[in-house]
């Protein structure tokens, strides 16, 4: 029995990869097959005597779970809110099996970073055809056109269509990395004459750069540029001092130039323009929310529905739908109550202090190459979501938790005496 168990961990990756569809696609009664993961847990215990890989994150990550159980207090529309639900739960999933494979198997780290890497762009390419570009990059839309409609018309989303500003979150996640190991593995990659790997990631960064510009969005390409100089702060002492001159003009234009100006080309999911002054009118809300619903949220995805109910917009028609507070930290505090926020939170603190921990105990030039582009991924994803938000439990999540995978990825290789 033991034996047996032992081979289906072996393989607990390539199931999660296998229901990764189900849990992304196929909500409804199919989902519920989703409803077997904790089956690899059991297994897990039987093959290991633990349920699941012990990492940093695991106070933090078993509170987040217990406040998903506590919003179904507050559910009022099940089909609503439980693509999320499922989301959240396949995505802790998700992140122990990363851990795993990266313990298991040796250069498990890089395995696990080339998966990344390569969602991230399979991603990218679904936006290159699920987005409708605009302005300079309307070319783009050509691409749409060669393709059948069947094709061109992306499933689970609103009319077929990719907000461009989820589009550049989730680049968000993806461009650093691939700016920080193009730049970081150069010389070692020409030393070993591996330059089609090199090139690999040339072209991949330039690509995932490029998509994330085309967006538009100006948060999107904000936080970018915050996280290059995160990355320049992490790798080099003259770094931090273009950080805090970058800081200092950025508070200066803030009070010079007008907000609302600067992002009055951003769209809601719905595709209605929101500014600067329709995001403000958005946070008052869910800050009412907040105050209203502190101890469990509003159920998860239940926003959307509850804001026109109870928090009436006047800059935003009601026929809008307003799929998320337009800041992370908001949206978890109104999905599941300032329990979850809390628990969110430390997973953001946990993240943090792994990868300072990994920059200080490591000398490797791999290894912080590494560091740096999973630091710049992490503050291009908390900039990102100050302005907007990649939900929990939404479809691009998955990546979310696996940088998370590889943040631990990268700690366990600092405390070892391996390079990677």
């Amino acid at each position: 029995m033991r034996r047996f168990a032992q081979f289906v961990i072996a393989w607990e990756w390539v199931w999660l990869l296998a229901l990764l569809p189900v849990a992304l696609f196929l909500h409804g009664w199919i989902s519920l097959v989703l409803l077997l993961l904790p089956l690899l847990w059991g297994v897990r215990w039987v093959a290991t005597r633990r349920f699941k890989p012990v990492t940093a994150y695991d106070t933090a990550v078993l509170l987040l779970a217990i406040t998903v159980l506590i919003s179904l207090y507050a559910v009022f529309d099940i089909a609503l809110s439980f693509p999320k639900i499922i989301g959240v739960v396949f995505g802790i999933f998700l992140f122990y099996g990363a851990v795993a494979v990266t313990r298991q198997v040796k250069h498990g780290v890089w395995y696990l970073t080339a998966f990344f890497l390569l969602a991230g762009i399979g991603m990218a390419f679904v936006g290159l055809i699920g987005v409708s570009w605009t302005g300079p990059v309307a070319f783009l839309n050509r691409v749409k056109g060669v393709l059948p409609t069947a094709v061109s018309r992306i499933p689970g989303t609103i009319g077929g269509v990719i907000n461009p500003n989820e589009m550049a979150g989730v680049l968000n996640w993806v461009a650093p990395l691939l700016i920080a190991l193009t730049i970081g593995l150069w010389r070692t990659l020409w030393a070993q004459r591996r330059q089609v790997w090199l090139l690999a990631l040339l072209g991949m960064a330039g690509f995932a750069t490029f998509m994330l510009i085309a967006t538009l969005s100006r948060g999107g390409v904000l936080s970018l540029g915050l996280s290059l100089l995160i990355m320049l702060a992490v790798a080099t002492r003259w770094g931090r001092w273009l950080l805090v001159v970058a800081i200092i003009a950025g508070i200066g234009f803030a009070f010079y130039l007008d907000l609302n100006t600067i992002f009055s080309g951003d769209l809601s999911d719905s595709g209605q323009e929101l500014g600067f002054s329709g995001r403000l009118e958005i946070w008052s809300r869910a800050i009412y929310g907040l105050q209203d619903f502190p101890f469990t949220g509003m159920s998860m995805n239940g926003f959307r529905r509850v804001v026109h109910i109870l928090y009436p917009l006047f800059l935003v028609s009601p026929d809008t739908d307003i799929v998320h507070a337009h800041n992370q930290l908001l949206q978890v505090g109104l999905d599941l109550g300032i329990p979850g926020l809390i628990a969110y939170l430390a997973i953001w603190g946990v993240s943090v202090t792994l990868l300072w921990q990994s920059w200080h105990q490591t000398n490797s030039p791999v290894s912080r190459a590494l560091i740096v582009g999973l630091s710049g991924a992490l503050a291009g994803g908390w900039f990102f979501g100050m302005l907007d938000a990649i939900t929990l439990g939404a479809r691009p999540g998955f990546l979310w938790w696996i940088l998370l995978a590889l943040i631990v990825a990268a700690w366990d290789t600092a405390q070892s005496a391996d390079s990677i």
